[in-house]
């Protein structure tokens, strides 16, 4: 079977050059029918990108996965499988053995014009005669970085790019090519007059702009051509390219991410769900929902954007699922016996956090935990099937058949506060999203399960000023306040921003020029003082989200997401409540019980075994069956720069969930496992109501060991309760 061919392009990630030529070969490669796809190399940490902090930014954070635990390699190798991959670019790129093993090889050489004869012959495409040319460095006191955002000029029409950097020798081997014009796109004046022979025309301009006025107005003149959304900073832009050359994304950027959104929100919210990129904090997952799109968290670094276009195919497990799970009766008795249920909700739905799948599998493998894995459409399209596949595997056989409950994570495709948006484009973005998903996965691993980021609306919640944290106390002090751009004083705004929208009153990011050194104010001064000390431990900024907290679930989301065709949800209302927030016809919503309220991002998680006990000792005291379950961040464990410092506290956390926590007496199961108990214990909390016994047994021992596995060969009931008005329980 022949393969598609792929033209890869591999540069290093400090060279200006990348950015102009990588959507030259991109389009070019489309226009001839070939898939494109690169790879930027360079120093990674491999540690979690939460959001832009002002100061405390190193060239390493935020660039994605370290090459071995990102398994960069790999990737290029399983690029080779499927395509024909042909590469071109950077001499001493990192991936040249494994391409050159099972690929081909057309030029290893940096220089444009070389890469522009090399690849046009081999795609049987004409050399254009226009030279787009832009510029990296950064413009006016905002030090803006005009030139990643300039790729939809580049591939509506033919033309070749360089950076403004570029020399006479380099014009002089384009000429020879065939180029005639050369066109300064967004250069700066000075560059724009530098530049070795002149430039026939100059369009578009950075000066007096913001990133937010400045990339919307590039996303409204090419609107044409765009059908979705990529938000983020210019270094995830440029590495991002493939992605967004592929479904015509186009690039908008701001500081604070939300200015952007709200001035770009007709496009964003007429363009396709999700919307792909990084969040500059939070608040965009807000802004994002009154939108009615989720966000798609990408890193500059492999998965390849390309890798999506294979068809994800995992066979049915040998035995159903349900085979795992304990049958009614089991439930009715240990409701009977008061037991506590547990399960563990592990978050990886983003592209960005593929990385940790590999990782949490071993976890399961290693703990014999039973969890949920949290997903989206494009997670899965992303992922290795060499990972997944171990969910249809048998324990016997090396898999965690039986013990992983897939859920579908949010919009189905991204993430969003989804109190924030209207139910209806919720339900039908969930009953597009399980659609597709049904053609990837087999109808035993379907996700019966919502989960979302925040379903509820947010209400005033307090948090102590004062609190202890792994046996010393941490004061909580006031925040750097949230940056905002400010364009220099008596520049016009950019006629695209709407006339309702006003700057925060708030210090530009930059008040120097970008070469200059970041001022030393007293804060950082007193910051860097408490660090030498080792002091700073005792000290924690208040988060964003500390001072709010979910309010009552909305109905109508509960409804939304079981017409989409799910079996129960977790909710954020509710948290610590012994039963369901809502039970509708066999529907339940799950409120989460143990960990505490993240603050940073506006969801409850557990971040150490004393957590797990904590909970315990609260949820087993009265005697009363319920659940303990909780979220798990994973890419603050176990991504590849993470997992190094952080990944032992949490094999304790799932040793111990695994183990039937600290008395030994709770019954850890998959979350469906506990929707299942949730309806048994609203039944029998209904027939109290009415004045009947339960029909359960009785004068079991208060705390019996649990077994050693649920029973298996008992087919559990899935079939709803008996309708009854919407109520609400415990």
């Amino acid at each position: 079977m022949t393969k598609p061919p792929l033209l890869l392009y591999l540069a290093h990630g400090g060279d200006p050059q990348r950015v102009a030529v990588a959507p030259v070969l991109a389009a070019a490669a489309e226009r001839a029918g070939w898939a494109f796809d690169l790879y930027y190399d360079g120093r990674r940490s491999g540690r979690h990108f939460g959001g832009w902090e002002e100061g405390n930014r190193t060239e390493a954070t935020g660039s994605g996965s370290l090459m071995a635990g990102g398994r960069h390699l790999d990737h290029a190798l399983w690029l080779t499988t499927c395509y024909r991959v042909v590469a071109l670019g950077d001499p001493a790129s990192p991936l040249w053995p494994v391409v050159e093993s099972s690929g081909e090889c057309a030029l290893r050489s940096s220089d444009p014009a070389a890469l522009y004869e090399t690849a046009f012959r081999l795609l049987g495409q004409p050399i254009p005669d226009e030279v787009a040319v832009l510029d990296m460095a950064p413009q006016t006191p905002l030090g803006i970085v005009a030139a990643p955002f300039l790729y939809p000029r580049l591939m509506a029409a033919p033309c070749l790019g360089i950076e403004a950097g570029a020399d006479v020798a380099l014009r002089e081997r384009l000429e020879v090519l065939g180029a005639r014009r050369f066109v300064g796109v967004c250069v700066d004046p000075v560059r724009a007059r530098r530049f070795p022979g002149g430039l026939d025309a100059v369009e578009g301009k950075v000066a007096g702009e913001s990133y937010a006025s400045f990339s919307a107005g590039l996303a409204r003149r090419h609107a044409a051509w765009g059908r979705g959304t990529l938000l983020g900073d210019p270094d995830l832009i440029a590495a991002q390219l493939p992605l967004a050359a592929a479904k015509r994304l186009l690039p908008l950027y701001g500081r604070p991410q939300t200015d952007v959104i709200e001035r770009a929100a007709d496009l964003i919210r007429t363009g396709a769900d999700p919307v792909y990129g990084r969040q500059f904090d939070d608040h965009d997952f807000f802004a994002l929902g009154r939108l009615g799109r989720g966000l798609q968290i990408v890193d500059p670094d492999p998965p390849f954007a390309s890798t999506a276009a294979l068809p994800l195919r995992i066979p049915e497990p040998p035995r159903p699922v349900t085979d795992f799970e304990p049958d009614d009766a089991t439930l009715r008795r240990w409701a009977a016996e008061g037991r506590v249920l547990t399960t563990l909700v592990l978050w990886s739905g983003m592209i960005r956090e593929l990385h940790c799948i590999p990782r949490i599998l071993d976890l399961v493998a290693a703990t014999g935990l039973r969890c949920g894995l949290v997903v989206t459409v494009d997670s899965l399209t992303q992922s290795s099937p060499a990972d997944l596949a171990l969910l249809a595997v048998p324990e016997e056989r090396g898999g965690v058949l039986g013990r992983v409950e897939l859920l579908l994570g949010s919009t189905g495709r991204g993430v969003c506060a989804e109190g924030e948006m209207d139910e209806g484009e919720l339900g039908r973005l969930l009953t597009d999203a399980r659609a597709e998903v049904a053609s990837m996965l087999p109808p035993g691993l379907m996700p019966r399960g919502w989960w979302p980021l925040v379903d509820a609306p947010l209400v005033p919640g307090r948090t102590p000023r004062l609190h202890w944290e792994e046996g010393h106390p941490v004061l909580r002090i006031s925040p750097r306040p949230r940056p905002a751009e400010t364009p220099a004083a008596g520049a016009t705004a950019s006629e695209d921003a709407p006339s309702h929208i006003v700057p925060a009153p708030a210090a530009p990011i930059h008040t120097a020029p970008p070469d200059a050194p970041p001022a030393m104010d007293a804060r950082r001064l007193i910051g860097n003082a408490l660090r030498r000390y080792r002091l700073d431990r005792f000290y924690e900024a208040w988060r964003p989200y500390d001072s709010a907290r979910p309010g009552p679930i909305r109905p109508e989301i509960a409804a939304a997401v079981r017409a989409a065709g799910f079996d129960y949800m977790w909710t954020k209302a509710g948290f610590g409540s012994a039963g369901p927030a809502l039970v509708d016809g066999g529907f339940v919503a799950l409120p989460f019980t143990a960990g505490d309220w993240d603050g940073w991002s506006p969801f409850y998680t557990l971040r150490n075994t004393a957590q797990v006990r904590a909970a315990e000792r609260r949820l087993t005291r009265s005697g009363k069956p319920g659940w303990l379950a909780s979220n798990i961040d994973s890419i603050l464990w176990m991504l590849p720069g993470e997992v190094l410092e952080k990944g032992r506290a949490l094999f304790q956390v799932a040793q111990l969930v695994a183990g039937g926590g600290g008395t030994g007496t709770l019954v850890n199961v998959t979350p469906h496992t506990v929707a299942r108990y949730a309806r048994i214990l609203a039944d029998a909390t209904a027939e109290r109501s009415a004045g009947s016994e339960p029909g359960t047994g009785a004068g079991a021992p208060d705390n019996p060991p649990p077994p050693d596995k649920p029973p298996a060969g008992h087919a559990s009931s899935t079939t709803p309760t008996a309708a009854r008005n919407t109520a609400e329980v415990g």
